[in-house]
């Protein structure tokens, strides 16, 4: 698109070129002294055609590059719709798993089943660029599970589940940061207060 831009521009300039070389070669029109409407008619048609053209070239130009912008737009927004779309099915396919997880450990609280889909999910959202993933996972951590992953309730611990073992500490991680950039939001509060 820029090189059909830039062969426009340069296309619109020959007649400008035309006639700023054929004025410098003083060029004569015919004129022979008298003003008469036959003289005055080809000197118009002559600056009247290498400017029209010019003026054509340019409104083309102006067409041609307003078009190249409005395509980048278009894929700006259609990629944005597609990341947007893909996380969206990502965050659905994730909340469904935290139900089933939920589902798992009402039934049989801690249990095996509960906790591979934990290891599952944990490792999804650990390799996930989204850290909402880990927090929303947090949520179905309940008491026996955590008992169960620190090897409370017998073998469990990070040899059987190593990714439900790895999201729980990146949780208290995250958890962690959260307070401590409440604490330094709410002491800056103050201090603009004061």
């Amino acid at each position: 698109m820029k090189a059909a831009l830039l062969l426009t521009a340069t296309v619109a300039l020959l007649p400008l070129a035309n006639l700023v070389i054929l004025g410098h070669r003083h060029l004569e029109f015919g004129f022979t002294g008298t003003l008469d409407l036959s003289n005055l008619g080809q000197l118009g048609d002559f600056f009247g055609g290498h400017t029209a053209a010019f003026a054509g070239s340019m409104s083309l130009l102006v067409v041609l590059f307003f078009m190249f912008h409005q395509v980048e737009q278009q894929a700006h927004f259609f990629e944005t719709q597609r990341t947007e779309g893909i996380l969206q099915a990502n965050r659905t396919f994730f909340l469904y798993g935290v139900n089933l997880i939920t589902q798992w450990d009402i039934a049989s609280p801690g249990c095996d089943q509960s906790l591979r889909l934990l290891d599952y999910y944990g490792r999804i959202a650990l390799q996930s660029p989204d850290r909402e993933l880990l927090l929303i996972l947090n949520t179905v951590v309940t008491a026996q599970i955590r008992a169960n992953l620190e090897g409370k309730n017998g073998s469990f611990r990070r040899t059987n589940y190593p990714y439900a073992c790895e999201a729980v500490e990146r949780i208290a991680e995250l958890r962690k940061e959260d307070g401590l950039a409440l604490r330094e939001q709410s002491l800056s509060e103050k201090t603009i207060k004061l």
